[in-house]
């Protein structure tokens, strides 16, 4: 199996500030704004099966740096799980000026969709459906896709804290222009997203590594009569 760590997508929309036209409406915007709603929403695409493809086009799709992939058999690819992981925040801020020339910047909400889309499982045309490989591949590769699920649920209410505590102590801000107020929160974020995302994203990896243990292998190997040791077998043979 070939591991590949892949890229959180980052996308911030931020609303186009809104300026207030009295020192009083101005100062009742820059008061403390403590309790930003965030909002969190998983996501995991129901997974598509794809039997169309043959061992050789696996060995290829398994070497795809675009999605991270999992693989059934130690040295060669009988069953693949491919998935993109994704992150998208929604962020609008209201603004408003002073007549000093300093503006005021807050967050209204945030709202953050993470999880994992293009969710496919391909199990090679050489083992046939039905059979009794067929059916151990098929369970294998789900071991693989319930570690997404339970550490993307593990994960839903850290993401929340953490941007929660950042957003309780700043979620106003002072500055020369709420452009730039905006951009202060943008890196801030994208630094806590990142930390997080790399957390999950490491212990996905220790847990795969777990589907994927050499007791595992063994044990698919000599299930079924050794059905899949002949296929990777007759692979090696004619399949190159």
């Amino acid at each position: 199996m070939k591991y590949l760590l892949p890229v959180f997508c980052l996308c911030l929309a931020f609303a186009h500030p809104a300026f207030a036209e009295t020192v009083e409406e101005a100062e009742a915007e820059c008061q403390s704004y403590p309790n930003v709603p965030v909002n969190i929403t998983p996501r995991f695409d129901d997974p598509v099966y794809d039997y169309h493809h043959n061992l050789r086009d696996l060995q290829s799709l398994s070497h795809d740096p675009s999605h991270q992939v999992h693989g059934t058999h130690r040295g060669l690819t009988l069953g693949l799980t491919s998935y993109e992981p994704m992150m998208a925040f929604k962020v609008p801020m209201k603004g408003v000026k002073f007549s000093n020339g300093l503006a005021c910047a807050h967050v209204e909400h945030v709202d953050v969709t993470v999880g994992y889309q293009n969710v496919v499982v391909y199990i090679p045309t050489e083992v046939p459906q039905g059979s009794c490989g067929f059916n151990e591949v098929m369970a294998h590769e789900q071991k693989h896709i319930a570690v997404n699920k339970r550490l993307l649920e593990k994960y839903l209410p850290i993401i929340q804290e953490k941007l929660e505590a950042y957003l309780k102590l700043n979620g106003v801000f002072r500055e020369q222009n709420a452009d730039y107020a905006a951009k202060l929160l943008q890196d801030k974020l994208q630094v806590i997203v990142n930390d997080v995302s790399s957390e999950m994203m490491n212990e996905n990896q220790r847990e795969q590594q777990l589907v994927d243990s050499p007791e595992e292998y063994r044990r698919v190997s000599a299930t079924c009569n050794g059905q899949l040791t002949m296929t990777a077998t007759q692979y090696y043979r004619t399949g190159k």
